[in-house]
């Protein structure tokens, strides 16, 4: 492959722009990688954010886009039932893609996007979790929520199943030694100086 140097450079800038790789000075240019605390700190703010993109998108959500979105999970669910966990996982982020796209704010959407396709790509994709039945269908609540609750109650179901997702995926990840949601928030993840 006959490539210069500018076009390499090029594409590591960009790769670190979305997050693919890292840059450290007078060292060279790593693929990106995530210790524990990191994963857990970038669910932690997923939460937040994508909460922010419904409560954005609750009143913006039209019954065209409601129908889209139930599709998207019809189609979630039976790749969870042929067992594919790979393209599982592809149409559960590309759900959630479409909901931050829905909350009409362009700089949301991307940074979430951002914050979160690197994640996707080598620790969600890279664990394999296997595709489950309850958590595609609870994709359902949300599309419910947006079309039929009205706030306060719509915040409190988003952010709970929100969460959810996030505690299912740590789990995944740390082969279930994630604590329960119910005892410790997002929000309040221990930071990496924080004694046990």
């Amino acid at each position: 492959m006959n490539v210069g140097t500018p076009v390499v450079r090029e594409a590591l800038i960009c790769l670190q722009e979305q997050g693919f790789v890292q840059r450290v000075a007078n060292t060279g240019t790593f693929v990106t990688q995530f210790n524990a605390e990191q994963v857990r700190q970038l669910y932690a703010l997923q939460v937040e954010l994508e909460a922010l993109a419904f409560q954005w998108a609750r009143p913006r959500v039209s019954a065209a886009d409601l129908q889209e979105l139930k599709g998207l999970v019809d189609m979630l669910l039976e790749t969870g039932k042929r067992g594919d966990s790979r393209k599982f996982l592809e149409q559960d982020y590309s759900f959630h893609r479409r909901c931050w796209r829905l909350s009409g704010n362009f700089y949301l959407a991307e940074m979430l996007d951002r914050l979160m396709a690197p994640l996707f790509a080598f620790v969600v994709l890279a664990g394999g979790a296997p595709p489950t039945t309850p958590t595609g269908r609870e994709h359902y609540a949300l599309i419910d929520a947006l079309g039929n609750l009205q706030e306060p109650e719509f915040s409190g179901v988003v952010r709970k199943i929100l969460t959810e997702f996030a505690f299912s995926r740590l789990s995944g990840i740390s082969g279930g030694r994630s604590e329960p949601a119910k005892e410790r928030a997002p929000h309040q993840t221990r930071r990496s100086d924080d004694a046990p």
